[in-house]
């Protein structure tokens, strides 16, 4: 009778001492778990913001717009830089004589497409990132609008010869420009 009183008395001792541990445990996965939640809406709503806001300085978020070089769509694409990523079929003449072929939806695939392939050009270049050039902080968000603005090369130039080789694209708006104003986006 001893040992049955003593095992129930230590199971109940070790339920005392051991409850708050587990309790504890649990809410701190929780709250880890929260946490990374809200960091990956967070990041999330970023990038939407910072694609919508790359929308609007192209095209005034105007998926069907095409401007005077010839670039089209919502983010203005240019029909080498569509063919180079496999949109094959989607040329200026064909969106002009039928703008669904290359729907808002398709559109937003293929810049998230760009961005990607950008950044893999632009990965040994990540150590810029903090640095200051011409007055502008370098940030993710920044290299990645200067990228689509004149390609990942010439944002190479740029960050290589610390801002000295500074192109503009034809409609006479510098890497440096885009840097500046998309430098505050949190993309990391």
């Amino acid at each position: 009778m001893r040992i049955f009183i003593l095992t129930i008395f230590l199971i109940f001792v070790s339920q005392i001492c051991i409850a708050p541990v587990i309790d504890f445990k649990l809410k701190m996965l929780k709250i880890r778990l929260l946490i990374d939640y809200a960091d990956r809406r967070h990041h999330e709503l970023e990038f939407s913001r910072f694609l919508n806001d790359l929308g609007y300085r192209e095209s005034l978020n105007n998926w069907l717009s095409i401007n005077r070089i010839g670039c089209f769509g919502e983010w203005q694409f240019a029909e080498s830089t569509l063919r180079f990523m496999g949109y094959r079929k989607i040329t200026l003449k064909k969106f002009k004589a039928n703008p669904d072929i290359f729907p808002r939806e398709l559109q937003l695939e293929a810049m998230k497409g760009l961005i990607k392939l950008n950044l893999s050009y632009l990965r040994n270049y990540e150590h810029f990132i903090g640095d200051t050039i011409k007055g502008v902080v370098i940030s993710k968000s920044g290299m990645i609008a200067a990228s689509h603005l004149g390609g990942a090369g010439t944002l190479m130039k740029f960050l290589n010869s610390n801002g000295r080789i500074n192109r503009k694209d034809v409609l006479g708006t510098s890497i440096n420009d885009y840097m500046k104003k998309f430098s505050n986006y949190d993309l990391e």
